[in-house]
């Protein structure tokens, strides 16, 4: 027996009977309620789930440096980082924090000043290291990231992965859009919690529904969702937050209808399912208290007040 489903198919099904929208009605199409459901999930979902500061949707880059400046990665909620480590060695890990200096002190430290600091501060999206040697050069930088949940893919342009062959590179979907062609660009979702991208981008080589060639299969399983890349078939939070998810998207269903009073009734529904929400997804370990602790004290000092460049 097949287990529950959590794409958008079943997302906008869930919608539908939220603000009890018929099937017949014309105003809206399965495009847009999976594109409303996007707007809810970037703007408010993530946003609400971030501030329960429980680490979700953080993940990190390794940056080797050459030069002073880093690009804050492309993909980060807000253009923001979480944290930046010098990557002292890998094995064991050994993370060393650099701190974030604030542009007013970089801009008044002067020349004779700026060996008692060493650190980054931010200019538009780029991270600049200061002084410019504070890491040596060709040593790895550690960017950790909220990572942007990727836009939700209307039913009609993704397909589930049914078989895979690993010699011929290819592998047959439940469903292939019509408008896929060679050189298009794929990427694909778990079906299983917590939704993470299973390959990041993969160009058609070959197509033949219910078969795709791709230059390589490594990365994918049985139960992916294949869609266009940059889209997910699954809202890529906690299950947990999927109904507050779909109440939200029917309230700006039922708005955009001109049902104001079922639009109140839906949105205290909302405020609801937010509280519960939080419930679950906050404190993500109950039985353990984070420590809190210097990042730059005790055994975590590296090199006095030189930071890393007395290495």
């Amino acid at each position: 027996m097949a287990g529950p489903s959590y794409d958008t198919v079943a997302l906008i099904a869930n919608i539908k009977r939220r603000c009890a929208v018929p099937n017949s009605q014309l105003t809206y199409l399965d495009t847009d309620f999976s594109d409303m459901a996007t707007d809810e999930l970037q703007g408010t979902v993530v946003p609400l789930i971030m501030s329960t500061r429980e680490e979700y949707f953080v993940h990190h880059v390794d940056v080797v440096v050459s030069g002073s400046s880093l690009d804050i990665p492309a993909n980060a909620v807000g253009e923001k980082l979480r944290t930046v480590a010098y990557v002292q060695q890998t094995s064991p890990l050994v993370l060393v924090n650099l701190p974030r200096i604030d542009l007013d002190v970089v801009t008044g430290l002067g020349f004779f000043n700026s060996a008692t600091i060493a650190g980054f501060y931010i200019e538009d999206n780029t991270l600049n290291l200061y002084p410019s040697n504070s890491v040596p050069q060709n040593q790895t930088i550690r960017l950790y990231y909220y990572k942007r949940t990727l836009a939700l893919a209307a039913p009609s342009t993704y397909g589930k992965v049914v078989s895979i062959d690993a010699v011929a590179n290819t592998f047959q979907l439940s469903f292939v859009p019509s408008t896929w062609e060679i050189g298009t660009e794929l990427n694909s979702v778990s079906s299983v919690s917590p939704f993470a991208v299973t390959v990041t981008t993969m160009a058609i080589v070959g197509v033949s529904s219910p078969t795709v060639e791709v230059a390589s299969v490594a990365g994918l399983s049985v139960g992916d969702y294949v869609s266009l890349e940059g889209y997910s078939a699954v809202p890529q939070v906690p299950i947990e937050a999927h109904a507050w998810l779909a109440q939200l998207t029917a309230v700006k269903a039922l708005e955009g209808l001109g049902d104001r009073e079922a639009m109140k009734a839906a949105q205290a529904k909302a405020d609801m399912l937010e509280k519960s929400m939080l419930v679950m997804v906050s404190q993500r370990v109950d039985g353990s208290v984070k420590k809190i602790m210097n990042p730059n004290g005790g055994f975590r000092a590296v090199g006095g007040r030189r930071g890393l460049r007395g290495f």
